[in-house]
């Protein structure tokens, strides 16, 4: 028996919010993204309630990490904040971005260096970086008319596309400056943080912002690139141009997001629609029923090889891999209702 988009939403999010995210951090913050992206299109007051518990909790504790891949729950703040109006997560978020602009550990060449709350990497940039800090940077810049933040957004966003992105238009996973080359492998989830990113920024940027034209040509490549390597089943393998790793379910989600994302608003050339629409099925098809996001590949460090890529667990739940799943769910009930909505309250237009 199939089940509506519906019913696979109401059992993904209450999924979700079951899970134990505990700490703030980087899975928990995607987790928060995708419930949130959630709640900006189906307005569902639990969700909005439910985010607000979860940082008010973090707050009391006084265990909020001033790392770069932790900087990932605050894309929520600023969405608890403009519905809000409360003061204090107007502090956090300028004091995050003051982090950000100020303290962050950073490469020689000026990008972030990829820190999380467990252990650095020195000298490394890692793609997840696009998604965990720089894009953070833009939707505060954005909402508080700092433009310093805004440039060093997309500052960060092409220092790594410049590092990172092949002439395939694919990004592998890190770039290390000891080796002043890349490291890891082309990364299938690394690159729908990239796509994410840059399918949210056109959506973010106002029209008169002289970026738009080189990120829609920079979405476009990566894009041809995927639609390469994309399997018959709909899904990416975890090294993308290896056959021989597993076929991996939070890639296919986040990309499918994105490319919907970029869709909808005109950014993306409708061609793709087609490579979205199977990504999206394949995704769907891994929900049990208890809602569960199932072949999400484990955290994933750089890897050496593709075959340490291939043995990544990939069976348990995993709160990236819910919250990626919920934007796609999220960009799909907009699609069906033909709502408008962007998802994105930081827009000084809001």
């Amino acid at each position: 028996m199939s089940r509506s988009l519906a019913a696979i939403i109401g059992q993904v999010s209450q999924a979700t919010r079951r899970m134990p995210m505990a700490e703030w951090n980087w899975s928990e913050g995607v987790a928060l993204y995708g419930l949130v992206s959630l709640w900006k299109t189906n307005q569902d007051e639990a969700l909005l309630q439910y985010l607000k518990t979860w940082i008010d909790d973090q707050l009391t504790q006084g265990r909020v990490f001033e790392t770069v891949n932790a900087t990932a729950p605050c894309f929520s703040l600023i969405e608890l904040y403009v519905a809000s109006g409360e003061p204090r997560y107007a502090d956090m978020i300028k004091s995050r971005t003051n982090f950000l602009l100020h303290r962050a550990e950073r490469l020689d060449n000026g990008a972030f260096e990829h820190t999380l709350v467990e252990t650095n990497f020195g000298g490394q940039m890692w793609v997840d970086t696009l998604f965990m800090a720089g894009l953070f940077l833009v939707k505060a810049g954005l909402l508080f008319e700092d433009r310093a933040a805004v440039e060093e957004g997309l500052h960060q966003y092409f220092l790594h596309v410049r590092h990172l992105q092949q002439a395939n238009g694919l990004y592998y996973h890190g770039w290390d400056e000891r080796k002043n080359g890349p490291i890891g492998c082309l990364w299938a989830r690394g690159n729908a943080w990239a796509a994410i990113v840059s399918a949210e920024l056109l959506v973010l940027l106002p029209e008169t912002e002289p970026a738009r034209k080189e990120i829609k040509e920079i979405l476009a490549r990566q894009l041809a690139g995927l639609s390469h390597y994309q399997d018959m089943s709909g899904l990416w393998t975890t090294v993308i141009d290896d056959p021989n790793t597993y076929l991996e379910t939070s890639a296919a989600a986040g990309i499918a997001y994105a490319v919907k994302r970029a869709l909808r608003f005109g950014n993306v050339d409708e061609a793709y629609a087609a490579m979205a629409d199977r990504a999206a099925r394949a995704a769907l098809a891994h929900v049990d029923w208890e809602g569960v996001f199932r072949g999400v590949s484990a955290g994933t460090g750089v890897q050496k090889h593709a075959g340490e890529y291939h043995v990544i667990a990939q069976n348990r739940a995993e709160g990236y891999g819910q919250g990626l799943l919920l934007m796609l769910l999220a960009a799909m009930l907009a699609e069906s209702s033909g709502s408008l909505e962007d998802g994105n309250s930081a827009h000084p237009a809001v």
